[in-house]
């Protein structure tokens, strides 16, 4: 058992969890809170994300929310360096912060485009580049990307998300390649279809099941992933136990990709 928790614990370590408020974020954030991380949410909901910190709290757990926009790099690097001031450090990110917008091609609007590549993309990169430069100071950090599926396979009217994500694998490659020298490991997840309010909201939105139903038929299995079920991935990309893990995209898509 003390060696499961030398290699997995994160026992007095410092999480970052972007979109931590609600969704995949919030399994994330309680997942490394139990695992022993002192987690902080970072997202621009107040409310849920004071939800998701009670919850973490009355488990036994420790939890802040530090609210910030991903999309505003001055934002984004004021919070690193506010973060640091607080802590003395931070040992992991996870970029959680997400959107999807569902459009056949020909009717995508730019500012739907502009939205969902800022929102999963640059803040991704930025995000992460700021972290990145106090996990460099440190020498040591790991960061955790969710990419998806969508990274590496194409389904219908989802064009934009399926640029930002292909993006974030890309990105996961470069970032862990250039700092591999300095101890900060990069990696990704890429989930199969999620149960969540994002997929939700995008059904709600575009008033069409395409996408889903699209991807639904080529599963392996009739099951929607959980956002539970991606805890371990990224307890496992944040821990020790990882330690030789870098500029990898891990799948939890039951099996999707085999196909």
């Amino acid at each position: 058992m003390d060696l499961l928790r030398q290699l997995f614990g994160l026992d007095g370590r410092i999480a970052v969890v972007t979109g931590g408020a609600s969704g995949l974020g919030a399994s994330f954030s309680k997942g490394l809170a139990g695992a022993g991380a002192t987690v902080v949410i970072a997202d621009i909901n107040e409310e849920l994300a004071g939800g998701v910190v009670g919850e973490i709290e009355d488990a036994g757990g420790k939890a802040e929310f530090r609210p910030v926009d991903v999309t505003n790099v001055p934002a984004v690097n004021a919070f690193a360096d506010a973060l640091v001031e607080a802590h003395g450090r931070v040992d992991v990110l996870v970029n959680s912060a997400g959107a999807a917008h569902r459009s056949p091609i020909e009717d995508f609007t730019e500012e739907a485009y502009d939205r969902i590549l800022a929102l999963n993309l640059k803040g991704t990169y930025f995000m992460s580049q700021a972290i990145g430069r106090k996990m460099i100071t440190q020498g040591k950090g790991s960061i955790v990307n969710i990419a998806s599926i969508g990274g590496f396979i194409a389904y219908p009217h989802s064009s934009a998300y399926l640029a930002s994500k292909g993006g974030v694998v890309q990105t996961t490659r470069s970032f862990a390649l250039e700092w591999i020298g300095h101890g900060v490991r990069v990696n990704a997840i890429a989930p199969g279809l999620c149960e969540t309010p994002l997929l939700k909201k995008a059904l709600a939105e575009s008033g069409s099941s395409s996408t889903t139903d699209f991807i639904q038929h080529r599963m392996l299995r009739d099951q929607l992933i959980q956002p539970d079920e991606l805890i371990g991935a990224v307890i496992f990309l944040a821990s020790d136990g990882a330690a030789k893990v870098t500029g990898h995209t891990l799948a939890v898509d039951d099996g999707y990709l085999t196909q």
